[in-house]
């Protein structure tokens, strides 16, 4: 038994601590998420809080409180501009429907036409079918996705609630967590697994701060990028439109491709064959921007290749659900740090 423990120890150990993060990230982090998020959202604003506290006297607890409330009011103001404009968007939408649908049935009389003289088959019998289909879909919609949509008004209520006291518990710890942290750090600085523990939290913290500024950086490039395409395309709206692109770009399994490919489909129901050229072409440099930025501003400070990040991701889709997309790398870059410093990984080097 002791010979198989020599010879086998890393592999043992590797997967009781990838079985152990699982648990961790999947069950225990889930209870204690508001308490972890505010000890992230202290780790960011500690050195504001620092410099604020050199020149005014205030409490580093209201400090922190008041640092939360700007940045809540300012994510308010920033959301329901996005709704205005939005709401806005679909009144516009709404009062040329018409003109939308005629463009649209201009632009399947033409295809069948072509399709007509091409191949031989009967044009209005085409368009029967498609309009048919389209009708058929519709109703479908309103039979019965939208009575769907309503009757989960009263888990949307929930949802609202349960929402609102996370933010709320998660503001009340942050403040707490600020007010007592030099006497937390104090008391625990005594016990090894605590400063581990910390000195793993500093790092992953400093790796997911240098790839959320890469990330950043690049979602600002690619918005830049598609507000002038769009504007020297003539849209309206470029600015609004090339900023929800950016963001788009930083989901993963997304891209800016939801929101151009769309407006080019659309550009060419209308007929206007090269404007939708011109924002496919928009789109094809948006992806190239992102994949020569990318490894440079990532590169080796970060010590994990791109590809593993998004194999990462998509791990964490599959075991986390939909919030996999953070803990995913989460769970990646905690394993990297407790290979790196177990001694039991390195023995042999």
């Amino acid at each position: 038994m002791e010979r198989f423990w020599n010879a086998n120890k890393k592999y043992i150990a590797g997967a009781v601590t990838i079985v152990s993060v699982f648990i961790f990230v999947k069950y225990i982090l889930a209870l204690v998420l508001p308490f972890f998020l505010a000890l992230c959202l202290l780790s960011l604003m500690r050195p504001l809080i620092r410099a604020v506290e050199e020149h005014m006297h205030i409490g580093r607890g209201i400090l922190a409180g008041g640092i939360l409330l700007f940045l809540l009011a300012a994510s308010g103001i920033a959301l329901w501009y996005l709704v205005s404009e939005a709401c806005a968007w679909i009144r516009c939408f709404a009062g040329n429907i018409d003109v939308y649908e005629k463009c649209l049935c201009d632009f399947v009389h033409t295809c069948c036409r072509g399709l007509e003289q091409r191949m031989g088959v009967d044009a209005g019998d085409m368009e029967a079918m498609i309009f048919r289909q389209v009708g058929q879909f519709g109703d479908d919609m309103k039979r019965k996705a939208f009575p769907f949509l309503m009757n989960q008004s009263v888990a949307y209520a929930r949802m609202l609630c349960s929402a609102a006291g996370f933010f709320f518990m998660t503001f009340l710890a942050t403040v707490l967590l600020a007010k007592d942290w030099r006497n937390i750090c104090a008391d625990f600085s005594r016990y090894r697994l605590f400063t581990e523990a910390a000195k793993i939290g500093r790092e992953i913290g400093r790796l997911s701060g240098h790839f959320l500024k890469a990330q950043g950086i690049i979602l600002c490039c690619i918005s830049v990028i598609c507000m002038l395409g769009l504007a020297a395309a003539g849209m309206k709206n470029s600015v609004l439109i090339g900023l929800f692109a950016g963001l788009m770009d930083a989901l993963p399994f997304i891209g800016t491709g939801c929101v151009l490919v769309p407006i080019a489909l659309w550009q060419l129901i209308q007929g206007k064959l090269w404007k939708s050229l011109w924002i496919l072409l928009l789109y094809v440099i948006c992806a190239v921007t992102r994949e020569l930025l990318e490894p440079k501003l990532l590169g080796k400070r970060f010590g994990v290749y791109p590809v593993v990040i998004l194999l990462a991701i998509y791990a964490g889709v599959k075991l986390y659900g939909l919030s996999g997309v953070i803990f995913g790398p989460l769970s990646l870059l905690l394993i990297r740090e407790i290979w790196r410093r177990s001694p039991i990984f390195h023995e042999n080097d």
